[in-house]
């Protein structure tokens, strides 16, 4: 009973233990984990109330990746799974707004653009497709849609009726997405409907060249003690633009460093040494038994004439050796390619025949008879019982042809109609052939060619890692990071990361270290990181963290910013000492040290004469500026500049309203266009949770 009693009164207390410790497992994994116990956590993105679900963010991930797999493209897969999230979203804010609008597309509007008499054109592409497909009488939505319904009149499978209505009604619903938007889309035109001053500086801007004499004074040369410059300039610079430099979400800069694993000097010379000696077994050994025993060298044979060998060093040595010698014939970097002769043979390299494949049962004897008493061949083929190929030139040898065959088509007589018969799986097979014609035997080379990669070792691979382990080990803050970084021999890289970034830099799937990164406090080291093909090692160093703007102090902008404040700060300067000391550009042009220069300025070129770029300042005024009257000093990008316009060329194109209205419209219709999304959003922020579907580093 005493024992019992203990029991009971400390049962409480590990009650309250067991408590504590769930909640504390709880509390920790919701404060380390992305994936949050309140709220959603199958959403993986969410903009202005429109949100991108988990499941459907991996059936199109899926979807995606299978059709870029089927086009043989590479990819990666973490910038797929933000160019998904992305486009997912943007069709949700799409259907948000559509149905604030009231934009809907009926069922009589879906059936005419499938079964119209002018169908959709993205409909009508299915239409033919299948039509050709299954051999519909008719290539119409119409007769595609009563094929669905009724698959037995067209002598179709129960099973084509059901994958038809499935295809069908994919294509209804991206019809439907689709006439929303344009719906949508020429809402969004008519917003841009031009007046005549719209119209009239569309054509000044885009139809008139003004010749001008100027002289430009640049600021190369100058000091940055010359104008006082300092931090507080770049501020300035900074605050004036700072809408430029908004944050949609949080972001982290982070310094990083990237090892790849390479070969090192000892895995480079033991390579060399292996290619070597594989040189002189393959010369000593019969075929390619040299290298058999190792696995590093890869064999392909290829039994071909001179005339199909395309690469030069190959060809040279093919020509100027014997069979069964072997030689190292390319070397690039760490890649190295051996050839060896097997052997050389002499035969046809190609032939041109005329042949005809029947159902079984057809009498070919009869008509090879015909034919050789001159009937076309081409009149034999109906393309169901009988099909005939005339005069197609095909390789004897080198490819996938029997032996039987390969002789009889070597040895036949020009010009005569033949029947071969073969027996294949028990059941005898006929075909007719006819020898056109036959090119004189060549010799043809059974070459061996062995590659071999050049690939870093495990020593190698134990060496960079421990390496780095300590570098990381030694220097266990962001500071330390990247002060000491040179001196141990590593590269410090920079960049900006958030939610949507699809990786660090230039590293190839390296959106989990994105996820350490976002987790990571202020001056937070990580562990080294490896990539999953175990191409290169990392370490990342958090450095700051952004959440509205990205400050003018940032590595990412702060080298541009300043030099640019200060390419400014000494323009000012050059205004001071300039502006309205002479009377005429000969004045200007002896002050400044410089030459009077003449040229053609057309408003909507990005570039001004020699001067730059994007000198807005400069081509605004030159646009502003009366015929025959001096301007200036005008303050540019890193200059300054006096000039006067002499003369302004229309190219003898006459102002027409309704032309460079019409232009207006279209050119900035497109532009607003291509900023709906950001439009749509009104202004809100993205909420990209996809990291919270990452697996974590050391996971």
């Amino acid at each position: 009973m005493a024992t019992l009693e203990k029991i009971r009164n400390k049962s409480v207390l590990l009650f309250v233990i067991i408590i504590v410790a769930l909640l504390a497992f709880i509390l920790g994994d919701f404060l380390t984990s992305g994936r949050t116990y309140f709220g959603h956590p199958t959403t993986v993105a969410e903009a202005d109330g429109a949100t991108v679900e988990y499941q459907d963010y991996q059936n199109r991930l899926a979807q995606t990746g299978e059709q870029l797999r089927n086009q043989g493209r590479d990819y990666s897969n973490d910038v797929l799974t933000q160019q998904v999230i992305q486009g997912l979203l943007t069709e949700k804010l799409f259907e948000k707004e559509y149905e604030a609008l009231g934009i809907t597309v009926t069922d009589s509007e879906l059936t005419e653009a499938l079964t119209g008499d002018m169908p959709h054109p993205q409909a009508q592409q299915m239409i033919y497709y299948i039509a050709q497909q299954l051999n519909l009488p008719e290539a119409s939505g119409r007769t595609v849609y009563d094929a669905m319904q009724n698959p037995a009149k067209y002598g179709l499978n129960p099973e084509v009726g059901k994958e038809l209505r499935r295809i069908w009604a994919a294509q209804e619903k991206d019809l439907e997405a689709q006439i929303e938007n344009q719906k949508f889309m020429s809402l969004v035109n008519g917003l841009y409907t031009y007046n005549k001053l719209d119209a009239k500086s569309f054509y000044d801007d885009n139809a008139t060249t003004r010749h001008i004499a100027y002289v430009n004074k640049d600021v190369a040369g100058m000091t940055e003690e010359e104008v006082n410059f300092s931090d507080a300039d770049i501020k300035a610079l900074w605050n004036q633009e700072k809408q430029n430099y908004s944050l949609d979400e949080e972001t982290r800069e982070v310094s990083y460093i990237y090892v790849p694993i390479e070969p090192s000097q000892a895995d480079r010379i033991e390579g060399q040494q292996a290619v070597e000696n594989a040189v002189v077994a393959l010369n000593e050994r019969p075929g390619t038994e040299g290298v058999a025993a190792d696995s590093r060298f890869i064999v392909s044979t290829n039994n071909v004439p001179m005339s199909k060998v395309t690469d030069n060093r190959l060809k040279d040595f093919l020509k100027n050796k014997e069979a069964g010698v072997a030689e190292l014939v390319r070397r690039e970097n760490d890649a190295y390619t051996i050839a060896k002769i097997l052997d050389i043979t002499s035969g046809i390299d190609s032939i041109n025949i005329s042949s005809v494949r029947a159902v079984p049962g057809t009498n070919l004897d009869s008509i090879a008879a015909l034919i050789n008493g001159g009937q076309a061949l081409a009149s034999f083929s109906d393309e169901s019982t009988m099909m005939a190929q005339d005069s197609v030139w095909t390789a004897l040898e080198g490819i996938n042809i029997d032996a039987k065959t390969k002789d009889a088509l070597a040895n036949a007589t020009i010009g005569k109609a033949f029947v071969l018969t073969d027996t294949i799986q028990g059941q005898p097979v006929s075909m007719l052939y006819r020898v056109n014609r036959r090119k004189a035997p060549v010799n043809f080379y059974n070459v061996a060619t062995i590659e071999f990669n050049v690939d870093p070792s495990q020593q190698t691979l134990t060496d960079l890692s421990t390496a780095l382990r300590t570098y990381i080990s030694n220097n266990s803050s962001a500071d330390e990071f990247v002060k000491n970084a040179t001196e141990a021999g590593y590269s410090i890289l920079t960049d900006q990361v958030s939610p949507s970034a699809t990786g660090i830099g230039n590293a190839r799937e390296s959106r989990r270290f994105v996820k350490w990164a976002m987790d990571a406090r202020k001056g937070q080291v990580s562990p080294m990181m490896q990539d999953d093909r175990q191409s290169y090692l990392m370490a990342v160093a958090v450095t700051d963290i952004y959440d509205d703007y990205v400050p003018y102090t940032s590595d990412a902008i702060s080298t541009q910013l300043r030099s640019r404040a200060l390419n400014g700060k000494k323009a000012d300067k050059l205004m001071t000492d300039y502006a309205g000391k002479a009377n005429d550009l000969a004045g200007y042009a002896k002050l400044m040290g410089v030459e009077v220069a003449e040229g053609d300025v057309n408003i909507t070129t990005p570039s001004l004469l020699t001067i730059g770029v994007n000198e807005s300042a400069l081509q605004g005024a030159i646009a502003a500026a009366e015929t025959g009257k001096l301007v200036g000093p005008v303050k540019g990008n890193r200059s300054i500049m006096v000039f006067e316009v002499k003369d302004i060329n229309t190219n003898n194109r006459p102002f027409n309203e309704e032309e460079y209205g019409r232009r207006f419209n279209t050119t900035f219709g497109l532009n607003r266009r291509m900023s709906t999304l950001n439009l749509l959003r009104g202004g809100e922020k993205i909420d990209n949770r996809s990291l919270n579907f990452v697996q974590a580093v050391g996971e």
